[in-house]
């Protein structure tokens, strides 16, 4: 270890963690020093997650041997084709084949069809390989954190492992979206995957990416950190699909640096918020950059889900806005907290949060929170909370339809708002999701 005095049971731990992802790994020098500032920040570091105390509960797996051959879905094994059915993709998928990347714990199944993207100009590589190949993601790796921020971002930094570089070239439009799973098969497991994006001027690129875990993973937590550089005049659209099981905790993190005149829009689609999902990105926009966040959670059972983030309107001219839609069930509870920061003159943004409660021990709490330092900023907010109607419920049974037909449209006509400028692939599949949910189906 870089440091001496006496190491506490934590750090004896994570220090065992360290050693063992490096040892796996053969990674440089550079990336083993860059896991023990994590270390060393970790005691210091504040305890700023309201659910999880104690990260070393969820202990690092030892990596999988890699599957070979994979070009298809049907390639994949038979464990881990269910999971990725359990996120409706197999039908989108099978129409156009572009490119599929998975986690599977805290090893990568990487894929043999990447020849063919890189002859496009877009590379997709495993995040350990990337460091040692290219220096674009080497110069870009771990820029926009703090691992002394909280607990959880110094055990990132510390232990992660997995996680894909993709790059997108100066120029390169590719309409077919690439595809990147996450799946947990192990209890009690840690996994941490780093994600590095790099979308060079005037690229375009769209990125499918599922999480999900079968039910009989316990225990379990999804820590991803993603860094995003979207550069001049370049457009990024992110789907997120997720199905987590009650026992999973997640905290996907991202941090995004959108320049001048580029584009990032990201939609995330929940059926299954996990036990907790929290969240707390930030996005910095240059001058006439624009952001885009659209949020659709369906919590369910005792689930606890956490919106934060802050969009960072720092050039002219640029917009952020925040839309999320919730569909409380169950016990379960939403907290919204986005918020817009301008400091820049001509700056437009706004946040919108919509709640649709089902049941007596469900609820929602939203704090939008809007700053400005300029004078001629346009920033705006809006909230709703309410229960579905007796009267709407009661004409939709009088045209024929039972309650839980009646119930899956009016929920389906809530979110559909957030959800209707998607490509129609992505729709389908979308709605497929919500129906199932909204069934109360595993």
């Amino acid at each position: 270890m870089n440091n001496t005095g006496t190491k506490s049971q934590k750090e004896v731990s994570i220090e065992r963690q360290i050693e063992k992802i490096t040892e796996e790994k053969d990674e440089p020098d550079w990336v083993t020093d860059l896991r023990y500032r994590g270390l060393r920040a970790f005691e210091s570091a504040p305890q700023t997650d309201p659910i999880i105390s104690e990260p070393l509960e969820f202990l690092a797996d030892q990596e999988k041997t890699p599957a070979e051959g994979i070009e298809t879905l049907d390639d994949l094994p038979p464990e881990t084709k269910n999971l990725l059915d359990e996120l409706g993709i197999n039908e989108m998928e099978q129409r156009a084949i572009a490119g599929l990347t998975i986690q599977d714990g805290t090893g990568m199944i990487d894929s043999s069809f990447r020849e063919k993207w890189e002859k496009k100009g877009v590379i997709m590589a495993p995040m350990n390989e990337a460091l040692k190949r290219y220096p674009e993601a080497r110069e870009r790796f771990m820029k926009l954190y703090d691992p002394g921020a909280s607990k959880l971002a110094a055990y990132h930094t510390a232990v992660w492992n997995g996680g894909v570089f993709l790059w997108v070239k100066e120029g390169v439009k590719e309409e077919i979206p690439l595809h990147l799973f996450f799946l947990i098969q192990q209890e009690a497991l840690a996994q941490a995957p780093h994600i590095v994006i790099l979308a060079e001027p005037n690229s375009e690129i769209k990125l499918i990416e599922g999480c999900t875990s079968p039910i009989l993973s316990k225990h379990s937590l999804h820590l991803d950190m993603t860094e995003a550089y979207i550069e001049e005049e370049a457009k990024l659209d992110l789907t997120v699909l997720q199905n987590w099981p009650e026992y999973v905790h997640t905290r996907p993190t991202q941090r995004v640096k959108v320049a001048r005149d580029a584009q990032f829009s990201i939609t995330s689609v929940g059926l299954g918020p996990g036990k907790s999902n929290i969240t707390d990105p930030h996005y910095w926009v240059e001058e006439g950059g624009r952001v885009d966040v659209d949020s659709i959670i369906l919590a369910k059972e005792q689930s606890h889900v956490d919106l934060g983030g802050v969009i960072h309107l720092e050039g002219e001219n640029s917009t952020g806005i925040n839309n999320s839609k919730a569909v409380i069930m169950d016990d379960s509870e939403v907290i919204t907290r986005g918020k817009i920061n301008a400091v820049a003159s001509g700056t437009k943004g706004h946040i919108s949060c919509d709640g649709l409660v089902m049941d007596d021990g469900a609820s929602m709490e939203t704090y939008p929170g809007l700053s400005s330092r300029v004078e001629d900023a346009e920033l705006s907010h809006e909230a709703a909370i309410g229960e579905i109607k007796e009267e709407e419920l009661f004409y939709l049974m009088s045209r024929g339809l039972n309650e839980e037909e009646a119930t899956k449209l009016i929920v389906q006509g809530f979110v559909e708002p957030a959800i209707e400028d998607l490509p129609e692939e992505y729709l389908s599949e979308i709605r497929k999701i919500i129906d199932l949910t909204v069934k109360g189906e595993e």
